[in-house]
């Protein structure tokens, strides 16, 4: 008991040390090697591997690549430089070591022995794995292969999923390998998706599955199947991660505002800084949503204190002189654009108008994200199909979000925190779309671009028990609503004798505009 406090204390020491470093101007590593000769013989090996986990830590965190270091040569990288040091002096045969082998051989590109490294290293691992009797967590995973291996090299991934297919490794891991090797080296944003929901189908609380998820949606500019995992994965508590917790909160932030819910908004920029003040863009994005909201005041505050750190100095800039024109100090928004040297866009000098005005100046409406009305002939509809379930499915989303009625019906998507009824999982599938109806009433929606599918009837149904055994309250109905193009005659008869499931067929109108 008295050896386990010595090394806890100079594993503290040692963290201590580190977390002194100077990483802005010059990188002395003297105090943390003493702190590891100076300790009593026997803790040497612990505390190396300690310190070479916070080396790598510093070379690993916050991204989702390596390629991403893109102008940054991470071989010349000083943390670099010394873990390679520190790791060379650990045997090449020691079993349980390979995995700092195979991180410095994908760092330099010597790529030879990494597959053979990890074999070895994932052997050992599992061993002692089963002599404790415990197993691989999703949290051990992230640690040891997703944050150090990245996006290694071709094939890895799916190499990893076979070797890590054993008893001793937490469900749902094997399917998360798999699923990575779709995120780094595939293109379709569709397959990476698919892949990911398949991970969490097999174990929903592989909560990597729910970052990833949230990632991709997000670049896909699908803000609430975004946020309904980025959700998921905030409430889970002390979770290893890829990206940074700002980085999240921030793309939350832009989430929320892409929906103009500046409330929630505002709540995640301010979670954003809090957590870590010197986030990129934060701060003035945090103006900016005060702005949206006439919460003039407090929003000029943020905007000079951006100037004052020197942050956002364009963007800050801009929106001072717009925050000032809100409140009518006309004369405060001269003089600053007159005195603070700083670039001021065009269209807000000239809203300055007159020198002699001293009228305060209404805030331009934001621009409605819908298009112009343009005259348009009706040359009536022509029949067709989409190439692709997604154009149907996003066609139906927009209108229901706008609030048309769709399927001679006003529905929304359902929507609880953690859950968006676009891309629903279920026990053992996907559903396209959940909505709910003015009266509570849940919908089952499945749309296919034509009738060549495996019976999209029995899907459906069992669709429907699995919304009305695991999502529906008891006084909620749930029914299904199929629409395709072309139905045969055999599904037009299932749905007939079945009332609680409805058919339609989609069609294109083509438009002509008007000379």
């Amino acid at each position: 008991m008295v050896q386990e406090k010595d090394l806890h204390y100079y594993q503290k020491k040692l963290e201590e040390s580190y977390c002194k470093l100077d990483f802005s101007s010059k990188f002395d590593f003297k105090n943390c090697i003493n702190v590891i000769t100076s300790a009593p013989s026997q803790y040497h090996t612990e505390l190396q591997d300690a310190y070479c986990d916070l080396l790598l830590n510093s070379l690993i965190s916050g991204y989702l690549r390596y390629s991403e270091l893109k102008g940054f040569n991470i071989i010349k990288d000083p943390c670099f430089t010394e873990y390679q040091k520190t790791v060379k002096q650990y045997s090449q045969e020691e079993p349980i070591k390979q995995i700092y082998f195979a991180i410095l051989d994908l760092i330099t590109g010597d790529h030879k022995r990494l597959l053979e490294r990890l074999n070895k290293y994932i052997s050992a691992r599992i061993q002692g794995l089963l002599e404790h009797d415990t197993i691989l967590s999703c949290d051990d995973f992230i640690y040891c292969f997703v944050l150090p291996l990245k996006e290694g090299i071709p094939g890895m991934w799916s190499y990893l999923a076979e070797l890590l297919n054993q008893k001793a490794v937490e469900e749902g891991i094997p399917e998360m390998c798999e699923a990575l090797e779709k995120v780094y080296y595939c293109t379709k944003n569709d397959e990476i998706i698919d892949s990911l929901l398949q991970v969490l189908q097999v174990n929903d609380s592989i909560y990597l599955a729910k970052e990833l998820l949230g990632y991709t949606y997000y670049n896909m500019q699908m803000w609430n199947n975004a946020l309904s995992y980025f959700e998921q994965y905030e409430d889970v508590k002390d979770s290893e991660s890829i990206f940074f917790l700002d980085t999240i909160y921030f793309w939350m932030a832009w989430c929320y505002g892409k929906k103009r819910d500046f409330q929630n908004e505002e709540i995640y920029y301010r979670k954003a800084l809090n957590f870590f003040p010197q986030s990129e863009f934060a701060l003035n994005n945090l103006g900016y949503s005060l702005y949206k909201q006439k919460k003039y005041d407090e929003a000029e505050k943020v905007f000079r204190e951006c100037l004052q750190q020197k942050r956002d100095v364009r963007f800050a800039a801009n929106n001072l002189v717009r925050t000032l024109l809100a409140l009518g100090k006309i004369e405060q928004a001269r003089q600053f654009i007159q005195d603070g040297g700083y670039k001021i866009s065009k269209q807000l000098v000239s809203r300055l108008g007159h020198p002699h005005t001293s009228k305060k100046i209404a805030v331009n409406a934001e621009t409605p994200d819908v298009a112009p009305n343009i005259p348009t002939v009706n040359i009536g509809v022509k029949k067709n199909q989409f190439t692709s379930e997604k154009l149907l499915e996003d066609e139906l989303i927009q209108r229901m979000e706008q609030g048309i009625p769709v399927f001679g019906l006003s529905l929304k998507v359902y929507q609880k925190r953690g859950m968006y009824g676009r891309q629903f999982i279920l026990r053992n599938g996907r559903l396209d779309i959940l909505a709910v109806d003015t009266n509570e009433n849940l919908y089952v929606i499945e749309l296919k671009k034509d009738s060549g599918y495996d019976d999209p009837y029995q899907q459906t149904k069992a669709y429907i028990d699995w919304v009305q055994k695991d999502i529906a309250l008891p006084e909620q109905q749930v029914y299904g609503i199929i629409c395709l193009n072309g139905p045969t005659a055999k599904l037009r008869k299932d749905i007939k004798q079945d009332p609680q499931i409805r058919l339609f067929e989609y069609s294109i109108s083509y438009t002509e505009i008007s000379g």
